[in-house]
């Protein structure tokens, strides 16, 4: 009978998640994952095979985690769509480290923004941005983008601690741009 597993594939995970969440994608190699773990990196090629094999399940992990945040998010304010951008904010100023290996690291070259737009998810906040503001599709696209931009901006900002708006301040700068887009996208389209 050989013998029982010690070092199971969810206590890898589980200690790559930890070492993620705490120091960064960078500790998440196999030298620092098998300190971690206290045992040589053999249990980790063993299961992984290599570590960017790791790396990828992790990044599938973390990107669950983060479609739960944002869901929560888009669910408890009274404003879906401001909901979406308070949580992905929110998110980077808590979980820094999450948000630089979803969003700021070269580790995966992720989906370009057009890539991004196009996805199911995001066509359906399109069409509720559009329900919600009396835009066209293609306006309410255009809408999107632009606030995801400022979006993106400033949950990097936070997730550098380059910024420290309050939650307050962000709700208005949101609001703010997506009013001011609004108008220049309904006056665009009278032409």
């Amino acid at each position: 009978m050989p013998p029982k597993v010690k070092i199971t594939k969810e206590s890898i995970m589980e200690a790559a998640f930890q070492l993620l969440k705490e120091e960064g994608i960078s500790k998440v190699n196999a030298r620092d994952l098998a300190k971690s773990l206290q045992c040589s990196v053999q249990p980790i090629f063993r299961t992984f095979h290599q570590m960017e094999n790791l790396k990828n399940e992790l990044y599938h992990y973390v990107e669950r985690l983060f479609d739960e945040f944002m869901e929560s998010g888009m669910q408890k304010h009274r404003i879906p769509f401001l909901g979406i951008g308070l949580a992905y904010i929110e998110f980077a100023k808590l979980e820094k480290n999450l948000f630089k290996f979803l969003f700021m690291s070269d580790e995966f070259k992720g989906r370009n923004l057009l890539q991004m737009i196009r996805e199911d998810s995001n066509q359906e906040i399109i069409g509720m941005i559009s329900a919600m503001s009396g835009l066209n599709f293609d306006q309410s696209q255009e809408l999107f983008l632009t606030i995801w931009l400022i979006t993106h901006g400033i949950a990097s900002l936070m997730a550098t601690n380059d910024c420290d708006l309050e939650e307050d301040q962000i709700e208005t700068i949101l609001m703010n741009a997506f009013a001011g887009m609004k108008v220049q996208l309904k006056t665009k389209g009278e032409k």
